[in-house]
């Protein structure tokens, strides 16, 4: 054993979660305590999904190890806590594709049984594209999302603020407290766009549809399937403004100062964007509101799937009834990112 590896066993069969312990959505404590050790108890305590026993295999030492399947399902004596027969199913809808090529290719094969596929979670890379071009386009590192949004809120809101504050037309000119509440009431159109998108566009049920599974992936079923690239976590700037302006358009043909809210709107955005990448990268402090919402959202991707859809606010949650109770522990989780 060296350092830069994590065994555990699962029946006998021996997996290194070394690669794992940054992105475990329980943290990094309930793990540590189980390093070369069995995490059968640890799963069954902490009632671990099927998505979760599936993932496992991609941790396995040696595939060929009595106690997996030739397609990595896990056979097991000890049923107790699991749906084995989903756990098999999901396996065997996997052993449909060959992740060494591109999946967007091969989505066919699993149009009948989409919706369970694509909300059981992988740990491994994932190819969309066969053109390393397209493939390039898919991946949007963090970093990127506030160096292009930044400067255009800069711009909009330092040219709307002197085009109507300090306007000498007395029939464009507004109050600062004015501004401030059109730029607040831009977020919360946000708030509320934020929400519709996730649940009512992202999560529309594409149903059988080969194109539709398809155009379904690309857009978001890929951050479910491989929830832990850290290069797909944030929108991509050009499908953004392109959204942006459709819904600015929408939006200029409602509202007064349709700019001055388009900030706001702006400043929702980039900061839903943000929330988002580091409930999934981050470590935030246990009694925080992020640590509340890193909870929260883990439970939309590994529990729920079909409710908690706010990523910055649980707000519409409770407006539409789409709201969980994250289960109460009497630990705090640590995701310490120096595994040392």
């Amino acid at each position: 054993m060296t350092s830069q590896e994590f065994p555990v066993t699962f029946d006998g069969v021996q997996y290194d979660l070394q690669r794992f312990l940054r992105d475990h959505p329980g943290g990094f404590n309930t793990l540590k305590h189980y390093k070369g050790k069995s995490i059968v108890s640890a799963m069954q305590k902490f009632e671990h999904s099927a998505s979760a026993y599936h993932m496992l295999s991609d941790f396995r030492v040696d595939s060929s190890v009595r106690g997996v399947s030739a397609n990595g399902r896990i056979i097991t004596s000890e049923e107790q806590g699991r749906d084995v027969k989903e756990i098999a199913f999901l396996e065997e809808l996997e052993g449909k594709l060959d992740w060494s090529k591109p999946i967007l290719g091969q989505l066919h094969l699993v149009a009948a049984h989409y919706d369970r596929w694509v909300n059981s979670a992988v740990y491994r890379p994932c190819r969309l594209f066969a053109s390393p071009l397209l493939e390039a386009l898919t991946y949007t590192p963090w970093y990127l999302v506030p160096l292009v949004w930044v400067p255009v809120i800069l711009y909009l809101g330092c040219t709307q603020f002197a085009q109507h504050v300090f306007s000498e037309d007395p029939t464009l000119r507004i109050s600062p407290l004015q501004y401030l509440c059109h730029v607040a009431l831009g977020m919360a159109i946000w708030s509320a766009v934020e929400y519709s998108l996730h649940r009512w566009v992202f999560h529309l049920d594409p149903g059988r549809s080969v194109a539709l599974i398809k155009l379904h992936f690309i857009i978001h079923g890929l951050h479910h399937k491989v929830p832990f690239d850290d290069y797909r976590q944030v929108f991509p700037p050009v499908p953004a403004a392109a959204l942006a302006y459709g819904f600015y358009l929408f939006f200029s043909c409602i509202f007064s100062y349709p700019l001055i809210k388009m900030t706001g709107g702006l400043i929702g955005y980039l900061t839903y964007d943000m929330i988002h990448c580091y409930v999934h990268r981050g470590s935030p402090k246990a009694g925080s509101y992020l640590y509340s919402m890193k909870r929260y959202h883990s439970n939309h991707h590994f529990v729920n799937h079909d409710k908690a859809f706010g990523i910055s606010s649980k707000v519409w949650d409770l407006v539409f009834r789409t709201i969980v109770q994250v289960r109460k522990l009497n630990f705090n989780l640590q995701w310490c990112h120096d595994m040392t």
